[in-house]
């Protein structure tokens, strides 16, 4: 990977076609990192990129699964981060003889499994790799320090302030957090086995984490906490596409959801699953949402979001066996309830009979972390105006391209990438989501530069 020296310039930089664009991405998961492709695929200039994020390691797959070893519950058919060619992870993973069996599988057989994170991880850094090996007239640094506030002005362009008191100046910044999860401190401290786990969670990293305790032996029996009650549903074990029905989509929450139950129904008369009513009703996901009034997104949140998470976040079909399996044994015990307090001995949960303390052995918490409104780098971004909170407080207000502002000529060239939008964009925390709106960014970042160009060539010249 090319690094430009540490010491790198830090002073106001005027954009015009002398200098060297400058380029900030905060975080270095696979939105960082897509980001970052997407630009050296784009834009046809030169450019000075850092990539900022406090872990000195960073493993791409991680932004996708708990671990690098975990399964990911998307198919090797629908993890290709190359726009216009779909088989790309695909014809990575033949070309290298990366999963077992490979040689002896035909594509479409290949095109169906679900493989660990640390192969798209590897995927993601190699693709990476060669775009910035096309690229010298690129300067690329990786800085292994938190940003704690942005700030911006017409004349310098962005302020970032980063580590300890260090800051240095942007013409553009795409912020790309994320969203991670958090184990608590007992799961690194936990005895090589235990008898008693509790897992907080009801998503895919949640129950993938329940079934590797059991199976590795770190625990003989796990209790899923679920806040909502609902755990993931599976996929179909023979891959299904986008079923679109003909009926128009309703623009209320209760509609859209009468909707799908029909189309449902209809899809199972004739021998069909509800997975590709699901994917085709994700098509017109955005359509819905932005026809919403801000009570029925607040609603949507509320009452809706975990049991709509559930349906489009599947298992693995082994994993969905394995996880009701473990319930029927006795194994896995779900229940549901919002954790007050986790200590090195267990939990305090808020379940429908009051308080409760469920004791434990080991405690690992997998909830999936929300954007952090309230953090200094988020909080300097909205004091000084240079984005919003979305109506259902999911995240920050965006466009499709990920900007921070709907409004063109308010533009000032932020973007908010990935889950940072979910509140605006349903499903961009997906991998083809996340592909696509990495490249009409860094289209619209292009185009934004001209349009600066174009401005400051028409200008009047002093004498």
């Amino acid at each position: 990977m090319t690094q430009i020296p540490s010491g790198f310039r830090n002073r106001p930089q005027a954009l015009n076609a002398n200098s060297l664009f400058k380029i900030a991405i905060v975080g270095r998961g696979f939105t960082g990192f897509m980001t970052a492709i997407a630009l050296l695929k784009t834009l046809d200039r030169p450019f000075h990129l850092v990539m900022y994020d406090p872990q000195r390691t960073v493993d791409v797959g991680k932004g996708l699964a708990p671990t690098s070893a975990t399964l990911l519950n998307s198919r090797v058919r629908d993890l290709s981060i190359v726009p216009d060619a779909r088989d790309d992870f695909r014809h990575w993973l033949e070309a290298g003889m990366r999963f077992a069996d490979t040689a002896d599988r035909a594509p479409a057989t290949l095109e169906q499994l679900f493989v660990p994170g640390e192969l798209f991880s590897d995927y993601v850094h190699q693709r990476f790799s060669e775009a910035l090996r096309d690229r010298t007239d690129v300067v690329v640094q990786i800085c292994p320090e938190a940003v704690t506030s942005l700030d911006h002005d017409e004349r310098t362009g962005f302020t970032v302030t980063f580590g300890y008191r260090q800051s240095a100046q942007f013409d553009a910044v795409f912020l790309a957090t994320g969203y991670g999860q958090r184990e608590s401190a007992s799961e690194s401290e936990a005895a090589a086995a235990a008898g008693d786990a509790v897992v907080i969670g009801g998503g895919v990293r949640a129950v993938d984490r329940a079934l590797r305790l059991l199976a590795d032996g770190q625990a003989k029996h796990v209790t899923l906490i679920s806040a909502s009650g609902f755990l993931p549903q599976p996929h179909t074990r023979a891959p299904v596409g986008v079923v679109v029905s003909e009926e128009p989509l309703p623009n209320t929450l209760r509609g859209a959801f009468r909707y799908l139950r029909r189309a449902a129904q209809a899809a199972n008369a004739q021998g069909g699953d509800w997975q590709g009513i699901m994917n085709g009703f994700r098509l017109r996901a955005h359509e819905l949402w932005q026809g919403l009034s801000p009570e029925e997104r607040a609603r949507f949140k509320r009452h809706v979001r975990a049991i709509y998470d559930s349906h489009r976040n599947r298992l693995p079909p082994e994993h969905y066996e394995r996880l009701h399996l473990g319930i029927a044994r006795g194994e896995i015990t779900l229940r549901k309830g919002k954790v007050e307090r986790i200590a090195t001995n267990g939990v305090l949960i808020q379940g429908r009979a009051g308080l409760e303390v469920l004791c434990a052995d080991r405690t690992v918490d997998c909830r999936s972390r929300p954007t952090d409104m309230d953090s200094p780098l988020f909080r300097s971004v909205l004091r000084a105006g240079l984005a919003r909170r979305d109506e259902a407080d999911l995240g920050i207000l965006v466009d499709r391209c990920g900007r921070t502002t709907a409004a063109p000529e308010a533009f000032a060239g932020l973007f908010a990438m990935g889950p940072l939008g979910l509140g605006s964009l349903p499903d961009v925390d997906q991998v083809p989501e996340i592909v696509t709106q990495g490249y009409a960014a860094a289209a619209a970042l292009e185009q934004w530069i001209d349009q600066i160009q174009q401005s400051q060539d028409a200008a009047p010249q002093g004498r």
